[in-house]
């Protein structure tokens, strides 16, 4: 009897989603297809402990593990930069490694900080959006003892909505603990018209914002900052001087995908159905996390409950069933509020979180979610 070929799945990116949906897929359909993950560095960084890298609480080292280590045994894992695909050839172009064969392609790239997408971006701005930069911004946090910080906004999408307000929240209590918050003004711009984009959990977040006097400018659309002056000025006319700038840098998606001629937007962000998650006009293509053009939070736990559904598709398509699985735009997260204190929001496409008062409860689940994150998340077993 002649051996049915094995179908090659291909998988670009080996963060949270890339990761999950590996390990979902070897789960749900064993040896009967031939898995490669393709990811440049093999490094993956458990991304919301950053915040806790800016307060002193958390080391930029502790954050990453080898992602080989969490992805199926019997996988193929090359290490290169996927620089075109082919979707005619259906192949992969990689740096080193030439050509990948693919029967089906994941799309997992995640999101790219693009600051060299303002011509007014330098080493004066501070962000937290990666290892090396939180622990720079830790380090004159802890020197900066009077004046005005600014966290503001250089552009949306970007990854993780509650991040900048939580880190307002914990540079706030960091400096009360200190006991010179009175020394420090701290604001917050939004470029909507409220600081959460969610109204649910505004009502709850903005007036604890008030209350802790961090001051909120809404209808704050970054247009340029003067770093030498030290003014940030807005697309509406404001002009806001401060003395340290913390700057969420503009995020874009992976610029060879737009380049390889699949469907996306202006920033690079892969179209895909909201429920089946395939890229528009393929069927045997998906994207999920950051990389899409999905009007939801780009964030970790968006990957972690999309990624069962791309498993789950991709089985029933080599199975030759007609069954397909959609995504609800399901996602969860932790919004910090201090140290010590924090909320949990779940929400879907059509329920939108009830935002609860932060409590000590669930900020100890934030606290032991790094580990089971690598433990059990990252390996598909939740």
């Amino acid at each position: 009897m002649k051996k049915t070929k094995k179908p090659n799945v291909v998988i670009l990116g080996a963060g949270t989603g890339g990761t999950i949906v590996a390990n979902k897929l070897r789960r749900k359909i064993g040896s009967k297809v031939n898995l490669t993950v393709i990811d440049p560095t093999f490094k993956h960084p458990y991304q919301p402990g950053y915040l806790f890298v800016i307060i002193g609480k958390e080391k930029p080292e502790n954050l990453v593990k080898d992602s080989r280590k969490l992805l199926p045994r019997k996988s193929e894992k090359i290490q290169d930069y996927a620089v075109k695909i082919d979707t005619e050839a259906q192949e992969v172009q990689t740096k080193e490694h030439g050509g990948i064969k693919y029967d089906y392609l994941v799309i997992a790239t995640g999101s790219r900080l693009a600051t060299d997408a303002v011509d007014w971006w330098d080493d004066t701005i501070h962000h937290f959006y990666n290892g090396e930069e939180a622990l720079r911004l830790y380090n004159e946090l802890k020197e900066f003892n009077k004046g005005k910080i600014v966290i503001s906004i250089a552009d949306i999408p970007y990854k993780c909505p509650p991040a900048p307000i939580e880190g307002a929240f914990l540079i706030d209590d960091y400096y009360r603990r200190k006991k010179i918050r009175d020394q420090i003004q701290i604001t917050y711009t939004s470029p909507l018209n409220r600081a959460f984009s969610i109204q649910t959990t505004n009502e709850v977040i903005e007036p604890l914002m008030k209350k802790r006097g961090i001051e909120v400018k809404t209808f704050f659309n970054t247009d340029e900052v003067d770093t030498e002056e030290k003014v940030v000025y807005s697309l509406e006319g404001e002009e806001l001087d401060y003395d340290l700038l913390i700057m969420i840098p503009p995020h874009r998606g992976q610029s060879f995908i737009k380049e390889s001629g699949l469907p996306t937007d202006e920033q690079g962000w892969v179209n895909v159905d909201r429920y089946t998650l395939r890229v528009e006009g393929f069927d045997n293509i998906y994207a999920l996390g950051d990389a899409t053009n999905l009007p939801i939070s780009k964030a970790g736990s968006t990957a972690h409950h999309e990624a069962p559904i791309i498993a789950k598709n991709i089985k029933s398509q080599i199975k030759g069933s007609n069954r397909i699985h959609k995504y609800n735009g399901h996602v969860q997260c932790f919004f910090v509020t201090k140290y010590g204190s924090s909320m949990f929001l779940d929400f879907n496409y059509s329920h939108p979180p009830k935002a609860k008062r932060s409590t000590r409860y669930w900020w100890w689940f934030k606290k032991i979610f790094k580990p089971f994150y690598f433990q059990m998340v990252a390996k598909g077993y939740v």
